[in-house]
Formats: C-alpha cells, structure tokens, sequence
C-alpha cells in the first residue's frame, strides 16, 4: 500500500490494522520517504502506560509484529507546523 501526506494536514487517525483473528501473527513494515512525522502508539486498554511517539525520518523502517496489533493502536497525526511532503509504503503479511 502507498500513502501519500502532501503536508501536515493529511494524517491517519488512531487504529488497529485487521480485526479479530486477523490481527494474531500480523507483520506490517512501513517505509517512509520524505518528511520525517512522529508515529504514536497507545495501548488499547492500559492508561497507565504512556502514548510512544516515534519519528519516522526519510528511509525509516518501521516493524509491527506479534501482538502489536491487538494491544495497540497507532497514528500519523495532524500538524500546523509547514512540512514537505512524505510517502509511505507500507507491505503486510498475515499468518
């Protein structure tokens, strides 16, 4: 799958890839090309557990693997800050 974030308006809110049984023995990698954005986690039902904020800067790999998408969601978020554009590609692979 390829994204496209013209600028800090564009953005993914929070989710979990998959549903269900779907989401057991999931592997996602995303490249990023461009602007580095910061990438958050937070955990689905532990609010004692901070959100993770990660950048993600032009050739970042990212790996999600395990149980990453039952316990967790993620998102690009929105920005006012001027930014250049960034694309993600992102391969997946269900078990």
């Amino acid at each position: 799958m390829l994204n496209y974030y013209r600028d800090g308006k564009d953005s993914v809110d929070w989710h979990q890839d998959y549903k269900g049984a779907q989401r057991h023995h999931t592997v996602i990698a995303s490249v990023t090309f461009g602007a580095t954005r910061p990438f958050q986690l937070k955990h689905v039902s532990r609010t004692d557990l901070k959100r993770v904020d990660i950048p993600l800067a032009n050739g970042s790999l990212l790996l999600m693997q395990g149980a990453t998408q039952e316990n967790w969601k993620h998102k690009i978020p929105k920005t006012k800050k001027p930014i250049a554009p960034r694309i993600n590609l992102t391969f997946r692979w269900i078990g």
